[in-house]
């Protein structure tokens, strides 16, 4: 369940069935079935470009997920979810970046007060909700991985300065720290995903991570996890299923 991060944006083709959810075959929930941890995918509803309102709401011609959750005439043994990003804008954050400057209008605090402020009581509200479409399944929620790079020696990028990418670096890691706690205040699990893509971020010379673009057709990968990156997300849950397994 959730958004892009878990629908596979960012290794296309994406599945005919629902081409604008963007769901790929090498989304990471579905290759961890390929791992040896014994998943089987009973339902995918991540859609590219969800916000926590397509919990409740229709979104791109699908149900709400919760109510597709809700359908199964089997409940899941684990439902994972990434949800957030969308909420707080990061991906328009990350696009401003690129076409000008990070926070062209100051709204650097704004940001910031947004995800700290009034995005904890939004998600521990969802995570409750998740929890009770499914009160017999695991929930695990999943972070999201840093995908900038910590030292500005390995910034690549000639659109992105020390000063910009240290923003990003702070507004990702605090997204990262208010998913965890929601988590935690809604009682269900979470799987950190912050190191997996380490080395590898966008703007390295061997990313994981699908470049910036504006235009054209690859607009919509940007700054999402390629092939590698959805792996070692895959990698990162599987591991955490294996140590907390029922």
């Amino acid at each position: 369940m959730g958004d892009s991060y878990s629908s596979g944006e960012g290794n296309p083709p994406f599945d005919s069935l629902a081409p604008r959810c963007r769901r790929s075959s090498q989304a990471w929930p579905r290759l961890l079935g390929g791992m040896g941890s014994g998943v089987t995918v009973s339902l995918f509803a991540a859609c590219s470009g969800a916000t926590t309102g397509a919990l409740h709401e229709s979104f791109k011609g699908e149900k709400p997920q919760l109510a597709q959750l809700r359908a199964l005439g089997r409940a899941p043994d684990v439902v994972t979810i990434t949800i957030g990003g969308n909420d707080a804008g990061f991906g328009r954050v990350i696009f401003s970046c690129y076409a000008w400057r990070c926070f062209w209008d100051g709204n650097d605090r704004r940001e910031r007060d947004l995800v700290t402020k009034e995005l904890p009581g939004v998600l521990s509200a969802n995570y409750t909700a998740v929890k009770a479409a499914a009160p017999h399944s695991r929930i695990i929620v999943v972070g999201y991985p840093y995908i900038f790079p910590d030292n500005q020696l390995n910034n690549i990028c000639t659109w992105l300065t020390n000063r910009e990418r240290r923003q990003l670096t702070r507004l990702n890691r605090q997204l990262d720290r208010v998913i965890r706690k929601a988590a935690s205040d809604a009682g269900v699990e979470f799987v950190s995903t912050d190191r997996v893509l380490r080395g590898h971020e966008i703007c390295t010379p061997d990313p994981w991570v699908a470049p910036v673009n504006l235009f054209g057709p690859t607009r919509d990968l940007s700054a999402h996890p390629t092939m590698h990156g959805q792996q070692a997300i895959a990698e990162a849950v599987q591991r955490h299923l294996a140590m907390d397994s029922w």
